[in-house]
C-alpha cells in the first residue's frame, strides 16, 4: 500500500465503537482503530483472531498490522455479508430461524479448544470486581459464582451477540476476538444472555427481539439441559 494513502482514498464499509472497517487491496479490509486505541489491545486481537482460526472457528482469517497516518488496524480477509443484528432488525427469517443460526456458531466455537488464552472466569472476575454502581451484595455473589466455576479449555468467545456475527455466502462467521477466552462454555452463553436481555437496540422491533431472545433461550434449554436454572442464575 502507497505510503501516501489516507482513508480518504479507501471505501469505508463500516463503523463500529473503536474501529472503521474499509477496503484493503486482494479482497481484505483494514480494521483501523481510532486514534489513541491502546496498541497492545490491538496486538492482543491479532493473536487471538489467529487462534480462534487455528482452532477452526468460522472467521475471518487475520494477516497482520497495518499503520495508517498514525492509526494502527488488522487486515483481514474480507467476508461480506450484513451482520446478525442487521437481519434481526429486518427481521428477514423468523426469529426462530436467526436465534438457531445464532446459537449454532456459538456452539462451534465452544467446541474449539483454547488451552493458551486466560481464563474467562479470571477476566470477569477483574470486570466485576471494578464495575460501578453494583450492589456489593450482588458482586460478592457473583464473584462467588465465577470461583465456583467448572474450569475447561473450550474457546469462548467472551463478547458474543449479533453484531459481532457476520452472515454472508460462506455462513455465518464470528468476528472481534478481543475478549476471547477459555472456560466454560456455560459462562459464554451467561454473557450473551446478559446482552440479549437487557440491551434495547433501537432499531429493533420489540416483540422480534423478544421472540429471538426467547428462541436463543430454548436452544440453550436443548444443548444445556440440567443446566439451565444454573445458567439463569
Amino acid at each position: 500500500m502507497p505510503t501516501d494513502v489516507t482513508t480518504r482514498d479507501l471505501a469505508r464499509l463500516a463503523v463500529g465503537a473503536s474501529a472503521e472497517i474499509f477496503e484493503w487491496p486482494e479482497n481484505r479490509v483494514l480494521k483501523l482503530f481510532k486514534a489513541g486505541f491502546p496498541r497492545e489491545a490491538i496486538e492482543l486481537e491479532l493473536h487471538q483472531s489467529r487462534l480462534a482460526h487455528a482452532a477452526g472457528v468460522a472467521t475471518p482469517r487475520a494477516e497482520g498490522l497495518a499503520s495508517l497516518h498514525g492509526r494502527t488496524g488488522i487486515v483481514l480477509e474480507r467476508c461480506d455479508g450484513p451482520t446478525l443484528y442487521e437481519l434481526i432488525a429486518a427481521q428477514a427469517e423468523p426469529a426462530a430461524v436467526l436465534a438457531e443460526q445464532f446459537f449454532a456458531l456459538q456452539r462451534a466455537v465452544h467446541g474449539c479448544r483454547a488451552p493458551g488464552l486466560p481464563p474467562l472466569a479470571q477476566k470477569l472476575s477483574r470486570r466485576v470486581a471494578q464495575a460501578r454502581g453494583v450492589p456489593e451484595a450482588a458482586r460478592r455473589s457473583a464473584l462467588a459464582l465465577l470461583a465456583a466455576a467448572p474450569e475447561s479449555d473450550a474457546l469462548c468467545h467472551g463478547d458474543f451477540h449479533p453484531i459481532n456475527v457476520i452472515v454472508g455466502p460462506r455462513g455465518a462467521m464470528a468476528i472481534d476476538w478481543l475478549d476471547a477466552a477459555r472456560g466454560d462454555p456455560a459462562m459464554d452463553v451467561t454473557r450473551t444472555l446478559v446482552y440479549l436481555r437487557h440491551a434495547r437496540p433501537g432499531a429493533v422491533d420489540a416483540a422480534f427481539r423478544a421472540a429471538f431472545v426467547e428462541a436463543y433461550i430454548e436452544e440453550c434449554r436443548k444443548a444445556w439441559e440440567g443446566r439451565l436454572a444454573e445458567l439463569m442464575r
